[in-house]
């Protein structure tokens, strides 16, 4: 069990599409145990809509392969956020990874609406929370991951629009 003094939480969300009753749902159960948001996009704006439930948190969002500044560069394709030194590689496409990115202990995506949690070769971990794009979508159940972390682990928790968790995983810091 972790220390309660010197831990944090993260609630990564993606692919909303503008579904904001669910979005709001996940929000009032689960923003106020969370220091960090990520949004990992499709759609971008659907945070902004929500901001009485997110004071206080830290927010960070990239923009889907939807929206026109995506496509035109003006946002950024890709995001890296540090909290406990833990990395955090947030993008919207898992295409849009470079090929060498040093030291990411997270490579957070969306896209695919598929909820994935699995360790690459060099010992990062690639982290889909799934989507909100409805209850069902694409064969998929709507899902999000909650963690709870400290400078030495990392709890996972993948939820469905309901809150129940339906898989768990801790990762330790080994480097």
């Amino acid at each position: 069990m972790m220390n309660a003094g010197n831990t944090t939480s993260v609630l990564i969300l993606s692919d909303s599409h503008n579904n904001q009753f669910l979005l709001r749902k996940i929000l009032r159960n689960e923003a106020k145990n969370v220091d960090y948001v990520f949004h990992l996009g499709d759609n971008y704006e659907d945070l902004d809509e929500n901001m009485d439930l997110l004071k206080g948190k830290r927010l960070y969002k990239v923009p889907g392969i939807f929206h026109p500044r995506y496509a035109d560069g003006t946002l950024p394709k890709t995001i890296t956020v540090d909290i406990y030194k833990w990395k955090f590689f947030l993008v919207h496409n898992s295409d849009d990874i470079p090929l060498f990115v040093p030291q990411i202990d997270f490579f957070c995506y969306g896209h695919t609406h598929k909820q994935v949690f699995q360790k690459n070769e060099n010992g990062s971990y690639y982290l889909n929370p799934g989507h909100l794009k409805d209850t069902v979508d694409r064969s998929y159940p709507a899902s999000y991951a909650f963690l709870h972390m400290n400078s030495k682990q990392v709890n996972i928790h993948f939820k469905c629009c309901r809150g129940k968790v339906t898989q768990e995983h801790i990762v330790y810091k080994d480097r």
